[in-house]
């Protein structure tokens, strides 16, 4: 982990204000890999010197090279036209709107898993964890635990500030540390495996200046199959584990950043709570 953000922070040069060239991004993605630039020239069918002087700007690519090498390197679909831009070429991925009429299957989908997870909760969000679109499940359960009215402007439509701002889901998490490091990890993860991705960048930078954050412990593995969420207001008490399901073989940006995050009772108290309907009085954030 340390490797990949010295690696990170010392070719990517775009945290310090400047764009990187081609080069400095190809090497940028090569060093997060761990490759050496004689593992990529033979995974690309090119001599390590021919690599070498891509990286340097002494050639420059063609469009077709750059495509091989986003394909080797196995990036993903933004940073392929993040890429090509950068070697002097337009994108060739579209971002299609997920409303959009072309995505039309993609959202019956979506609606289809929505539905299907309920009475348990399911949110769909993008590759910053955006809410983007939830089920009956997921709105009970936040209407519940969070208190949108106190809770800063664009916290709520992000799934990670949610859990860890401290006016957020945070005061009823009963397991806020290991939850918060879990999540922080996969925030850092994320913006690591894609030094390029502003949008990546400025939420892990954002909520490393919540109170706490910076000094969560590194998650340890515990005996539990999986990580649960507890959480806890007046008298009700759940866990809950997290399943993500993603779309395959995408061909547009919007399509490949897309995740539902579906959260599945851990024990009978919570699998009661939401297959009962909630009482018209029912108590809502804090």
């Amino acid at each position: 982990m340390a490797l990949m953000k010295s690696m990170t922070s010392e070719v990517i040069s775009a945290e310090s204000g400047s764009t990187p060239s081609f080069g400095e991004r190809l090497r940028g993605h090569r060093r997060v890999l761990g490759w050496s630039q004689e593992r990529l020239g033979f995974a690309a069918n090119v001599s390590s010197r021919h690599v070498s002087c891509l990286e340097s700007g002494k050639a420059q690519p063609s469009r077709a090279m750059v495509l091989r090498l986003s394909d080797v390197l196995s990036l993903a679909l933004r940073e392929r036209n993040t890429l090509l831009v950068s070697a002097g070429f337009a994108g060739v991925y579209a971002a299609t709107p997920l409303h959009a009429q072309a995505m039309a299957s993609v959202n019956r989908a979506v609606d289809l898993l929505l539905a299907q997870q309920s009475p348990y909760p399911a949110l769909a969000i993008d590759r910053c964890w955006n809410v983007l679109r939830v089920n009956d499940g997921a709105r009970r359960l936040l209407d519940t635990f969070l208190d949108a009215s106190r809770v800063p402007a664009g916290v709520t439509a992000n799934l990670v500030k949610a859990t860890l701002h401290p006016e957020g889901l945070r005061p009823h998490i009963v397991n806020w540390s290991e939850v918060a490091s879990l999540l922080l990890e996969r925030v850092e993860r994320a913006a690591q495996a894609h030094p390029t991705d502003d949008e990546r960048r400025a939420l892990r930078d954002e909520i490393r200046t919540y109170p706490g954050v910076v000094r969560l412990p590194v998650p340890e593995p515990g005996g539990a199959p999986a990580a649960a969420l507890r959480l806890r207001h007046g008298a009700h008490e759940l866990t809950m584990f997290a399943c993500l399901t993603t779309i395959g073989t995408p061909l547009d940006l919007t399509t490949e950043e897309l995740t539902l995050e579906a959260l599945f009772p851990a024990d009978d108290v919570t699998e009661r709570w939401f297959r009962t309907p909630p009482p018209r009085n029912e108590p809502s954030g804090r």
